[in-house]
């Protein structure tokens, strides 16, 4: 047996809550009364080293890591926020150069003021009968054109503006106001969502299977920490080279005292 093998077997074996005596003979084929004291004791204080660290299946991460990435080429003109700072859904967090988009969009307004201008004067003349319905029809279009020209224009300039998704913490920085981006390489900056967090844990068919999407569980922590968890997904098949399954657990973080990237596993 590979020491792949033996790895996933005692993860296995231990996730099944089973004895170090039991996962013993079942991941290397002896017992442990097959050794004297001295080797007894040797073997089984491994074991249980071997066995805690392959309990711990998973770590911690964000709830969401979100990549911001410019939707146009262009250049960055400011940068609103530094490293470590945080962020609010739907805050501005960097800008692409909109100069010339601005200036388009002046004209645009401009245009269709004129517009609305001229079909308040047809509409007046029409109740007076000194206006004809083509006249009128006309007018009626051409605002309705202008004013999409500005909503055009508006959300050119919207898809140049970085704002966050979430509520969360600005966890990189890529690009300096001044450097270009391209469609080949858009990355901007990185915000991480943390008050709450999410694990992803490998676990034997027969304990998934004791477990219920939308229901709790208690997480063990690298620090020893018990927190409560909710399951968010089970998946539907096991995994054909480990033979474990993935289970997603939901960890509530609003005060921010957990860490993301601590290693975790189910609580026995």
């Amino acid at each position: 047996m590979n020491r792949n093998q033996k790895t996933t077997l005692a993860a296995r074996a231990g996730d099944c809550r089973f004895s170090p005596f039991q996962t013993l003979r079942i991941c290397f084929g002896f017992r442990i009364s097959d050794f004297g004291f001295s080797a007894r004791l040797a073997v089984l204080l491994l074991l249980l080293a071997h066995t805690r660290a392959d309990d711990s299946l998973g770590y911690v991460e964000p709830y969401h890591i979100i990549t911001l990435s410019a939707a146009e080429p262009g250049v960055i003109a400011e940068v609103l926020v530094k490293e470590g700072d945080a962020a609010k859904k739907g805050q501005i967090l960097a800008k692409l150069d909109t100069a010339t988009l601005q200036a388009e969009l002046e004209i645009a307004q401009a245009e269709a003021k004129l517009q609305a201008t001229r079909k308040q004067r047809l509409d007046e003349l029409a109740t007076a009968s000194r206006a004809s319905p083509e006249e009128l029809e006309k007018a009626r279009a051409d605002l309705t054109i202008k004013d999409a020209q500005v909503r055009k224009i508006q959300a050119m300039i919207e898809t140049r503006l970085l704002r966050s998704p979430v509520d969360g913490f600005v966890n990189e920085i890529k690009r300096d106001p001044g450097e270009a981006v391209s469609l080949a390489n858009p990355h901007v900056l990185t915000v991480v969502q943390i008050d709450k967090l999410t694990a992803n844990l490998f676990l034997a068919p027969a304990c998934a299977l004791a477990l219920k999407t939308g229901g709790t569980a208690t997480l063990l922590l690298d620090d020893h920490e018990k927190v409560a968890a909710t399951i968010e997904f089970i998946s539907p098949i096991t995994d054909p080279a480990s033979g474990t399954v993935r289970v997603k657990f939901m960890i509530e973080n609003a005060a921010g005292h957990l860490r993301s990237g601590v290693h975790c596993a189910l609580a026995q």
